[in-house]
């Protein structure tokens, strides 16, 4: 592959945005390039191992810096945009863990000489970057609202960053790094929607966990997580709620109707994703927005407000 130009940013889709979650995928490629940033997806990709590797040893380290070591070799780019927020923090993880512990550093460049892929060892001197953070930080809030032809005025939205997006701050740099978003508070997303002309609703669970990595072991208490969330956001009147990561999808949208068979009406909001609303607000139909795809059916209150 030729390497990036200056408008283009090396992108990691992982493993659920090309299947169940691709109005995620869609929609992020859409508002980026509206905003001048084409995402190009790396080749040969791998999944991050989250879900086999469990953040454990060598191995779990190897399978995302992998994936940077193609963006570098490939692309040319040594840092990589996701949209998922757990392959977010398994990047990140892995990329300051062998930066800080040379041991680890050797361990994982042992497994990538056995693999005999790269002719060079990795050297930790790139960044994962959360879709969100790249597009505040790279364009910004002005960018967004240059691009807004219909306004989201009226919609009320209740922003959900969920766990991984902002913490922990020792592999996400939140509050240490002057660029970056507040661990506890985050605001970025407020902003991105405020700037789409919707209004922002407090509802006190932003970045509560949804449960959704540990769901199959442990469906009650993810449930229960999920109801609290969605049932605080409505009392607060949102219209829907706004997520930035596809597992918080999978806890809140997918899992809602045995959430509302459960814990009732009250645990029933539509869900969609940020990038959805920005793709709507930026001039792109619902249909190429993808809201369809969303099983809490945001559609209809979408159609009642008016857009």
């Amino acid at each position: 592959m030729d390497k990036l130009k200056e408008n283009q940013a090396a992108y990691y889709p992982g493993c659920a945005l090309l299947t169940i979650d691709r109005a995620y995928n869609n929609s992020s490629k859409l508002v980026s390039k509206k905003m001048g940033i084409e995402l190009v997806e790396i080749p040969d990709y791998n999944c991050c191992g989250i879900g086999e590797m469990k953040s454990k040893g060598a191995a779990s380290m190897y399978l995302p810096l992998r994936n940077m070591m193609i963006a570098k070799n490939r692309l040319g780019s040594k840092n990589l945009v996701m949209a998922c927020s757990v392959c977010y923090h398994e990047f990140s993880r892995s990329i300051n863990r062998v930066k800080e512990n040379q041991n680890e550093l050797t361990a994982v460049n042992e497994i990538f000489k056995e693999a005999g892929e790269f002719k060079e060892e990795y050297i930790p001197d790139g960044e994962a970057r959360h879709i969100l953070e790249f597009l505040y930080n790279e364009k910004g809030v002005e960018e967004v609202k240059k691009n807004v032809v219909k306004p989201l005025k009226g919609l009320k939205v209740a922003p959900y960053y969920g766990c991984l997006y902002s913490r922990p701050s020792m592999y996400t740099f939140t509050d240490k790094k002057p660029k970056m978003d507040n661990s506890e508070r985050p605001r970025f997303m407020h902003e991105f929607l405020e700037a789409l002309g919707a209004e922002t609703v407090f509802y006190g669970n932003e970045v509560q966990c949804c449960g959704g990595r540990n769901v199959v072991q442990d469906e009650e208490t993810s449930f229960t997580l999920c109801s609290q969330t969605i049932s605080k956001a409505k009392k607060a009147g949102a219209d829907v709620i706004a997520l930035i990561c596809p597992k918080c999808a999978g806890a809140l949208d997918v899992n809602q109707p045995k959430i509302v068979e459960k814990f009732g009406k009250d645990s029933e909001l539509p869900i969609v994703y940020l990038t959805q609303l920005m793709a709507l607000a930026f001039g792109f139909s619902k249909k190429e927005a993808e809201f369809s795809d969303m099983i809490s059916e945001p559609l209809k209150v979408l159609n009642e407000k008016g857009f």
